[in-house]
């Protein structure tokens, strides 16, 4: 498995792109389905390297081809092992020895999030020391409720605990536990909701 190493750098804000997913709703492998003219997978990761210069995106052992199309980037490609078990399991795999100072975690279908968002996102935890998750949602509106979304930034004192994520429920049950520590900022954006299940999804609003 191909693998850029990047820099330790504890004061690191980076994010971490969930992808070992199994695509059984949409028929066919959608990180590998053509997008604005390249994969949906390489879509999502350029838009974040636009905003950071610390990646990983974690992947299946197997997938020979998307390892392939991701080697380019300067990101860091981690194999989940028991990526198979659930998503807690590719979760534990992206926080394994990480010495950033923050994480957002990310999921490699999303490919809609805008750049000045997530660019917004990291600087305000780089602005605000004494934050300690942030969450990014679409405020509500007369047709439709508030709508919380990815990526979601946790501060490096979670770390360990992210990296002992297991299942299929991923960092909700820290999310619920600690609620309290939570900031929730609004954005005008709704790619922070809107990810690929189907076919029919990667049409352009």
């Amino acid at each position: 498995m191909h693998s850029v190493p990047q820099d330790a750098d504890n004061g690191a804000v980076g994010a971490i792109i969930l992808g070992a997913g199994f695509s059984r709703r949409f028929g066919s492998d959608k990180r590998l389905h053509p997008h604005n003219g390249r994969t949906v997978a390489e879509t999502t990761v350029l838009k974040y390297l636009d905003a950071f210069t610390h990646i990983r995106v974690v992947i299946r052992p197997e997938d020979d081809e998307l390892n392939a199309k991701l080697s380019h980037f300067p990101i860091e490609i981690i194999c989940a092992e028991d990526a198979h078990a659930g998503m807690g399991h590719s979760l534990a795999a992206g926080f394994k020895a990480l010495t950033w100072h923050w994480a957002f975690i990310a999921l490699l279908d999303m490919p809609f999030v805008q750049t000045s968002t997530l660019i917004e996102l990291k600087e305000f935890v780089m602005s605000n020391p004494q934050a300690d998750i942030l969450r990014p949602y679409l405020p509500a509106t007369s047709s439709s409720p508030v709508n919380r979304g990815h990526p979601v930034g946790w501060h490096e004192r979670y770390f360990q605990q992210l990296s002992a994520c297991r299942g299929d429920v991923g960092a909700k049950a820290l999310l619920q536990q600690y609620a309290d520590n939570i900031t929730d900022i609004a954005v005008n954006d709704a790619g922070i909701i809107r990810d690929i299940d189907r076919p029919s999804d990667l049409a352009q609003p």
